[in-house]
Formats: C-alpha cells, structure tokens, sequence
C-alpha cells in the first residue's frame, strides 16, 4: 500500500523522523509536525534529499500537538497545502521515569495532554477528510509499556495504555469507512528521547525495559512499513517484545512475579 500525503508528528526526531524518512523514499508528500524548529528544519533538509520528484513536497510545522489552539490554527494551513492525507503518524510524545508519589501533578497532566489529548486532537481534525475519500490509514504510537505496566511509569504508562483502548475503539468505529486504524507498539528504541531519559532513568525502570530489548529505528520503520500496510492493528517490533507481550498475556502469574523479582534486584543497587 502507498501512501500520497503523510502527516508525521513527532517527526523531527526518532521514530518518526525514520518514518517520515521511509515514506518520502516511497514519493509521498510528507509534514512534519514537532515543537522545536530548529530540529524540523533539519528533518526536512533530511527527508528533502531523499525526494523522488521535483514537485515532491515535504513540510514542517512547528505546533505543540498537546495546545489546541495552536493546532487548530495549523490544521487549516497543511490542508490547503497538502490536500488530504492518506496517513497520519501520531508519533509525538514525551516520558518520565519517576515514581507515583514523587511525581508532580503538572508533570503527570504534560504526558497526558501530549500522548493522549495531542493525539486525539490531530486524528480528529484530519480524520473527516479521510472518511469522506473513504480510505486511509492512522497510526497511533504507543509502547510496549501500553502494553505491559512499568515501574516508574504510572504516568506513561498511563498515557500509552490509554492511546491503545482509544485506537481500539475508534477502529472498531471506523471499520466499515475505509480508514484503518493501527498501534505501533515498540519496546525502549535508540532514538534521542529515549537518550535523554537515560540520564534520570530510574534503576527499577532499567531493569525492567531491559527485558524488552533496544531496537534501532530502521528495525522499528521496517516492522511499522509491513504492519501499515496490511492494516494490523497491533503492531509490536522485536523478538523480546513479542516474547514479553506474550508471556505478560497468557501467563500473566508468572511474568509478573518476574517482573517483581526484576524490581527487587534494581532496588538492592540502591542501598
């Protein structure tokens, strides 16, 4: 399946810039969308030297998905740039390793108005246009970690679980309008973010997203690109991922004594 206008958010960095990346390679018109300008206008210099075509375009803007006003004052602007889109990435998001009680009510609210009430918004401005061409796809990125809860993440976890049952329900309500819905999945991935994290990051938290691996961008694109394409809803990269997801689901006594057991041996580093 080829994709003629793509919208990316998050797309200045990571996942999503390796997404948008993949499909200008395939001569889709790409936007990106991220807060920070100085890192967009670097992922369009990117994605630009990758254009198949002349009158290939790739656009940037630069809007805090989480502020609706700000949003919705773009929306318009990329529709009459770029016409309807084919796919949206819904990629921006932002994580914290901390725990229940230390974390601050405003920290907690920023994850939340950016991993789920950024990406609602974005799907629901573009969605419409989408539904009336009666095709097109969403792809909502959530986690591992929406899949199975994490020690210091009681927020993005939160967030990531709440993006996956939102994506549920809106596939089911969009089954028969042509639009697919999908929910890429990844466990930790060697992306800037994930980088900075590592300077605060939590011992618990480590040892418990060692047990899904790191994963570099290019094997996360690859998976999404053949999810995407077959509209599957889950879309869950890695072998240790999977490993993980599966034995969280069907032996669930089990995988969480390990967990437990994971925590416990993070915590002795700690005295």
């Amino acid at each position: 399946m080829k994709f003629k206008n793509v919208l990316v958010t998050g797309g200045s960095s990571g996942i999503g810039l390796d997404l948008a990346k993949a499909y200008v390679k395939q001569g889709a018109n790409v936007v990106l969308l991220a807060r920070n300008q100085s890192r967009l206008e670097d992922a369009v210099k990117a994605c630009t030297t990758l254009c198949l075509r002349a009158d290939q375009k790739v656009m940037a803007c630069s809007v805090d998905v989480g502020d609706s006003e700000a949003l919705n004052q773009s929306v318009q602007d990329i529709k009459n740039k770029i016409g309807t889109l084919n796919l949206i990435i819904l990629s921006a998001g932002i994580v914290q390793s901390v725990r229940f009680m230390e974390q601050s009510d405003q920290d907690f609210n920023d994850i939340m108005r950016t991993n789920v009430v950024g990406s609602r918004a974005v799907a629901k401005a573009f969605l419409p246009d989408m539904i009336k061409q009666g095709k097109g796809q969403l792809c909502f990125v959530s986690s591992l970690g929406g899949l199975i809860a994490t020690y210091g993440y009681s927020a993005y976890s939160a967030s990531k679980f709440a993006v996956i049952g939102m994506a549920g329900a809106l596939r089911q309500e969009l089954y028969t309008s042509g639009v697919g819905v999908s929910v890429l999945c990844p466990p930790e991935v060697d992306t800037p973010m994930v980088a900075k994290e590592a300077a605060h990051i939590l011992p618990e938290t480590r040892f418990v997203k060692n047990l899904g691996g790191l994963l570099s961008t290019a094997s996360v694109t690859k998976a999404s690109l053949k999810g995407l394409s077959k509209n599957q809803f889950i879309i869950l990269p890695g072998l240790k991922g999977k490993m993980s997801y599966m034995l969280a689901r069907y032996v669930p006594k089990t995988f969480s004594w390990l967990m437990q057991k994971l925590v416990d041996q993070a915590s002795k580093f700690i005295k």
